[in-house]
């Protein structure tokens, strides 16, 4: 039921409902007039008004007074819509939907599958063990002849699937903790930042926003964090430009943060000395060290508390080299699983944050394919947190060669990661798939 339509008629039906019962009443009066002029006329008993129309005169004036408010909310509130305005699809509606493109249903009167082949994103409310996974995520890896990223937090997908992708092109499964048995693949994702480029620093500056998030519910220190972030972007860019090809990678990152105090005291000053990348370096360097010594302290430990899960020889190994670039997958077909199971997921979202951020970036550089774009199968998606990189794609990349799936439990979680901006999601899915509705407000959202 809608809201907000309710709440204006509860203003403007009072006063109209008044309006309507003076009009009742001045039409009683002129009633009572003409029917004594009628009966003078006639000659009748002076002052003689029929039983008939002093009753419609006395219940004139509640008629109209009722009339007048039940309008005010009819005319704000269709019958239609008390109990929603969404309804099932017409014979007629169904017969529009193609024979090729994504799987979004069945019909259950005729058993025809329902697919979806527009440009737009899509998006997929559905509670645990509703289905989402037999029904939606591994039909269209078993028959989506196109390219594919998908988050696989169980490896399910990857398993039951994994053959049938390889008929469509290359299999990558980045698995660290080894949930599929499969041979894990790797990608670096500083293997793609070119020194040279006029990128360099926000490609940088996107793998350091991806790397220091706090998740829903654990609110860290705002400037901190984004003094982090110019830290460790600054970082990156000295590993990308003067460390050899062995050590650019997010461990050298990590061994330069946590290095003794007087030896990354000497690090900031050898990047002081650095004109590469535009000067970028040495002003990353100037920024931290012309902070007072507290400051200071606080920035490196939230840097350092964000990298945490590059300890992990599980995280490195997957992190350490590339065995494939997502720019590859807007040439040709190709499969790319990243696999976490789900007791690592909050542990270790930031890699998949970053991967995400990557492949977006290389994706939409790439110049456009004629085939198919990107599909994003974006399962546990809050796990994410809030991705800037995300939230644009969502709403400028669907002519960019990638359509994303966002999969969540409900829209709850949405909004509670992406705030007002929810509605970025919402209004610009192309198809709005719902399992199991099982809480008001989405209950509310889809009627």
């Amino acid at each position: 039921m809608r809201i907000a339509p309710l709440l204006k008629s509860a203003v403007k039906a009072p006063v109209l409902a008044i309006v309507s019962a003076i009009f009742g009443l001045v039409l009683s009066a002129l009633l009572l007039l003409t029917n004594i002029a009628v009966h003078e006329m006639s000659g009748l008993d002076e002052g003689q008004v029929s039983q008939l129309v002093q009753s419609i005169a006395r219940y004139l004036p509640v008629v109209f007074g009722l009339g007048g408010f039940a309008a005010a909310f009819l005319a704000d509130v269709p019958l239609s819509a008390v109990f929603g305005t969404a309804r099932w699809a017409s014979p007629a509606e169904m017969k529009t939907l193609g024979n090729d493109g994504l799987l979004i249903g069945r019909d259950a009167t005729t058993g025809k599958l329902l697919r979806y082949d527009g440009p737009a994103h899509l998006l997929t409310m559905a509670p645990t063990r509703t289905g989402k996974g037999v029904g939606t995520i591994i039909p269209n890896l078993l028959t989506s002849d196109r390219s594919v990223i998908c988050i696989d937090p169980k490896g399910e997908n990857a398993r039951i699937t994994g053959r049938a992708r390889a008929q469509f092109g290359p299999v990558h499964v980045l698995d660290p903790f080894g949930v599929t048995g499969k041979h894990s693949a790797a990608y670096n994702p500083l293997d793609q930042l070119d020194p040279d480029s006029l990128d360099i620093a926000d490609d940088a500056s996107s793998l350091a926003d991806a790397i220091v998030f706090d998740e829903p519910g654990m609110a860290g220190d705002a400037h901190c964090n984004e003094e982090a972030k110019a830290l460790i972007s600054g970082l990156i860019l000295k590993i990308v430009v003067g460390e050899p090809p062995g050590r650019r990678s997010l461990a050298t990152l990590r061994d330069y943060l946590t290095l003794a105090p007087e030896r990354f005291a000497s690090l900031l000053a050898d990047m002081q000395d650095s004109d590469a990348a535009n000067g970028l370096i040495a002003r990353a360097a100037n920024r931290h060290l012309g902070k007072s010594e507290r400051e200071a302290a606080g920035v490196l430990s939230s840097a350092q508390r964000h990298t945490h899960f590059l300890d992990s020889p599980r995280m490195m190994r997957v992190l350490d080299e590339s065995y494939f670039s997502f720019a590859d997958l807007k040439r040709h077909n190709a499969t790319v699983f990243l696999v976490l199971p789900p007791d690592r997921l909050s542990t270790y979202s930031r890699w998949l944050r970053l991967l995400i951020t990557q492949s977006l970036a290389d994706i939409a550089r790439e110049p456009a394919a004629t085939g198919r774009p990107v599909l994003y199968l974006l399962d546990e998606f809050a796990v994410l947190g809030h991705l800037a990189q995300v939230e644009s794609a969502m709403g400028l990349m669907a002519g960019y060669g990638v359509q994303l799936w966002p999969i969540l439990q409900d829209i709850h979680q949405l909004r509670a990661t992406y705030g007002r901006r929810a509605g970025t999601f919402l209004s610009n899915a192309g198809v709005l798939q719902v399992f199991g509705v099982n809480d008001l407000e989405t209950a509310e959202l889809i009627s």
